[in-house]
């Protein structure tokens, strides 16, 4: 229920800013939403329970939380009261123009619309910690892209028979094609493996002709060469591919994901276009070569994923590694291009396999001589057209995606696996959450890509995190933004980017109660010569100096100080009209210990409630008369304690006790001090 009253929340506030709407309505809109759903009274309200202390701590717990700036804003009380639920804030006496409460918005601009598959093409999300904001993707696919397919060959000597059937291809390809595309371009190129040891001989007889065991002639072996860029000629397609020897090779795997990122970046060399579905078919019947196999000829430089064709010869197969599946796919996907693997034999399940690490990419398996490899290409090419998936690129650290695919026929996928069977009059939807846990991240990107795998559109989402307040920022307007502390502005040294404080110019001395007293009595920070309290689970610290407090001094029934004094450094200190170590006695009391002749307690204690007097004396300074009724009186004590502990005497000089009043009711000698807690405590279970 939480989730579905957030959820519905947000969507308002989405609406009301998409609106137009000021931000008094806005407000008053959270307000509303606020108090029919009843958040304000929510047991789990972590806003009101948070003891926020500044208003970026605030709206930090959650994005149903506000902060009050209003300058008599609940004056007196607590300044964590500044944070809670809109609708709370308001019953409160916060006016709504003081509340901060940024919104979340998505803005999508509607001018300058370039895309025509991927829509939009751009969106601005305004986002604070906590909060969720949705907007949708549309991917309308084109009846006819133009396409291009650049053949990569394996050329190794078991490949004679399919490379020979690539003579008649052109023509019949581009006549089938032309059901799909009215612009339709090939290229061709070719690999074998990397030629060192231990993947081809290096014996002198045979570095030039791997192919001896065929009883055929061979050209040399080679990582990968482009041997005709991307064209609308068939006839000159067929030229060179009629041109195109075998090589040779030894171990089994050969060199083909090297050849493939080759191709893929290499955007220049091939002529891949970019208003174009870019297709990349790699016939083979081997498998390839993976990340770290190339160590076997102590190979160990990465590979760096740039294009290195010079001459059109790929010139780094020697002394770089092969590239990982990883790699692979995301060049693969940054330059929008499918793979069709034409497989032939056996291995066609390794490939197959592959298939979920690389978007974009489908095998078909061709039938002995390559009978069937124009139909292959053109069912594949009909199933990459329907298929319509998205993936998050540029990820912005602490932001989250979550994209569900809503299909023609009304199901829902994630976007990863998106819909299939989609034709061009058809029209994809993605429902796109973002989301932004928390604020504590430094640097990094400031915009994500969705894009459509296979697709030469994207779409750029821009997040714009809501993180500070504007009574934070200089510029803005004037505020309670911080809980207890408020920072001279002299100390606030801002340029246009970044705000520090300047703290040389304000000693730490002025944070100490006396010169022999520790900064902010050690219980604080000293910032710009103002000390802010440290927040413990005891209790609130508090006071120019976090001298006081609401925990470390006598109860009195339940109440600190009986709630009629502060507490400072241990003690109570009473208001006006009150006295007594708890403050739990009206000052006016004293009267009734007063004597005939006008003394307070005889002139030899102190008047507690106005009712008991005890004195403590010295042994040295007594009479041998008092000393002796002080010994009767003190016999009750003395069985307990004995009659000497640490040179002092006590003895009661009033017949009162006996009325059970509390510890403090006693009227005490002044020369003497604090009383020793045990035996207030004797006197009170005695009394």
């Amino acid at each position: 229920m939480c989730g579905l009253a957030l959820a519905f929340f947000t969507a308002a506030f989405v609406c009301l800013q998409n609106c137009r709407r000021g931000p008094a309505s806005f407000l008053l809109a959270a307000w509303v939403f606020s108090l029919v759903l009843g958040l304000g009274q929510s047991e789990d309200n972590r806003c009101a329970s948070s003891d926020a202390v500044s208003c970026a701590k605030c709206l930090a717990l959650g994005p149903e939380c506000g902060w009050c700036v209003q300058e008599d804003f609940i004056s007196g009380g607590s300044r964590s009261e500044r944070c809670d639920i809109v609708s709370n804030l308001i019953s409160k006496g916060c006016s709504i123009d003081s509340i901060e409460y940024p919104s979340v918005r998505v803005i999508i601009p509607s001018e300058n619309e370039i895309n025509t598959q991927v829509t939009p093409g751009e969106v601005s999300i305004q986002l604070r910690p906590g909060a969720e904001a949705n907007f949708m993707l549309k991917i309308h696919p084109l009846k006819k892209y133009p396409v291009d397919l650049y053949y990569l060959v394996d050329v190794s000597a078991s490949m004679h028979n399919n490379i020979e059937k690539l003579n008649s291809v052109g023509n019949d390809l581009s006549r089938k094609m032309a059901f799909f595309s009215r612009d339709f371009r090939l290229g061709f190129g070719s690999y074998v493996d990397k030629t060192v040891s231990p993947y081809i001989s290096v014996h002198p007889e045979r570095i030039h002709n791997q192919c001896s065991d065929y009883n055929l002639d061979c050209m040399p072996p080679h990582g990968y060469i482009h041997v005709l860029s991307l064209t609308e000629n068939i006839t000159e397609f067929e030229k060179a591919v009629h041109r195109q020897k075998i090589s040779g090779n030894i171990d089994t795997p050969e060199g083909g994901f090297d050849a493939m990122l080759q191709a893929a970046v290499c955007e220049s060399h091939i002529g891949w276009r970019k208003e174009a579905k870019r297709l990349l078919l790699v016939m083979t019947d081997q498998t390839s070569h993976l990340a770290l196999d190339s160590k076997l000829a102590g190979i160990v430089v990465p590979n760096d994923g740039n294009c290195h064709l010079k001459n059109n010869v790929y010139v780094k197969s020697t002394t770089m590694e092969h590239p990982s599946l990883g790699q692979l796919s995301e060049k693969l996907i940054d330059n929008n291009i499918n793979v069709i693997f034409a497989v032939q034999g056996k291995q066609f399940h390794w490939y197959k396999d592959l298939l979920p690490l690389l978007p974009g990419t489908i095998a078909g398996e061709i039938e002995s001589k390559a009978a069937n490899l124009n139909n292959l290409v053109v069912e594949a090419y009909k199933k990459l057209i329907s298929e319509v998936k998205v993936q998050v690129e540029n990820q912005v650290q602490g932001v989250y995606f979550n994209i569900t695919a809503i299909c023609p026929d009304g199901t829902r996928k994630p976007g990863t696996d998106g819909c299939g069977n989609v034709t061009s009059n058809d029209e994809v939807l993605f429902n796109v959450t973002v989301t932004m846990k928390k604020c504590d991240v430094t640097g990094g990107k400031n915009y994500a890509k969705i894009k459509p795998i296979g697709f030469n559109e994207t779409t750029k989402i821009h997040i714009h995190r809501h993180c500070n307040c504007q009574c934070e920022d200089h510029r803005g307007r004037k505020g309670k933004c911080e809980d207890e502390t408020f920072l001279d502005s002299k100390c606030l040294q801002c340029d246009e980017s970044k705000c520090h404080f300047d703290e040389d110019a304000f000693p730490s001395e002025s944070c100490r109660l006396h010169k022999d007293q520790p900064v902010c009595s050690g219980r604080g920070v000293c910032i710009c010569g103002k000390c802010l309290c440290h927040k413990i689970k005891l209790g609130k610290v508090y006071g120019k100096y976090c001298e006081k407090d609401d925990f470390s001094c006598p109860y009195h029934h339940g109440n600190l100080c009986a709630g009629h004094g502060e507490c400072e450094a241990g003690r109570c200190q009473c208001f006006h009209g009150w006295e007594g170590d708890r403050c739990q006695c009206p000052s006016a009391s004293s009267q009734h210990c007063v004597n005939s002749k006008g003394q307070v307690c005889s002139g030899r204690g102190t008047c507690v409630c106005g009712r008991n007097c005890m004195q403590c004396l010295h042994p040295h300074n007594l009479s041998q008369a008092i000393l002796d009724q002080c010994k009767t009186s003190c016999a009750l004590m003395d069985q307990h304690y004995g009659h000497q502990t640490s040179g002092l005497i006590l003895a009661t000089v009033s017949t009162s006790l006996d009325d059970k009043k509390e510890l403090s009711e006693k009227c005490f000698y002044k020369e003497l001090g604090p009383i020793p807690t045990h035996f207030l405590n004797f006197l009170e279970l005695h009394a």
